[in-house]
């Protein structure tokens, strides 16, 4: 359904390159400029977070346990992001864009590891928004989120 693990891992790293660039073509002002809710920043911080969390929430899957941020999947993960939103919050773009980069590649190092067999296995976690959790629709999420805040700061 999603694709093998080597075709979306190669997703991810693309669709991460190509948000990476528009943030990186911004200038300095253009970093901290709102987008409407949240600026380039503040995308920033929230994909340092995401890709923390995923890797958590895929180690879980593979364990049959539910991620712990499904909680705030109905309420569009605001209280998650709230938190990554605090946590994370340099207004440093170099800083914020090498956490990013360390945040991607912890969370690729790990999914290199999860089996073939286990990339798309239902261990029994019903996702929120219904049907199997797994691992590679947790890699899809982010594929689609590195895409879409691409596009809006674009």
């Amino acid at each position: 359904m999603f694709g093998n693990r080597k075709e979306q891992l190669a997703d991810l790293n693309l669709n991460y390159e190509a948000f990476l660039q528009a943030v990186k073509d911004l200038s300095s002002d253009g970093f901290l400029k709102s987008l409407g809710d949240w600026t380039p920043r503040d995308i920033v911080a929230h994909f340092i977070g995401w890709n923390r969390i995923t890797l958590a929430g895929c180690a879980e899957l593979c364990e049959g346990i539910e991620p712990f941020y499904f909680f705030d999947g109905t309420n569009d993960y605001r209280k998650v992001n709230a938190k990554f939103l605090e946590r994370f919050n340099s207004t440093d773009r170099e800083i914020m864009l090498q956490q990013m980069a360390s945040t991607k590649e912890a969370l690729v190092s790990y999914l290199k590891t999860v089996e073939e067999a286990e990339w798309e296995l239902d261990t029994g976690v019903v996702h929120y928004r219904g049907g199997p959790a797994t691992v590679a629709r947790c890699v899809d999420s982010l594929i689609r989120d590195y895409r879409k805040h691409r596009e809006e700061i674009i």
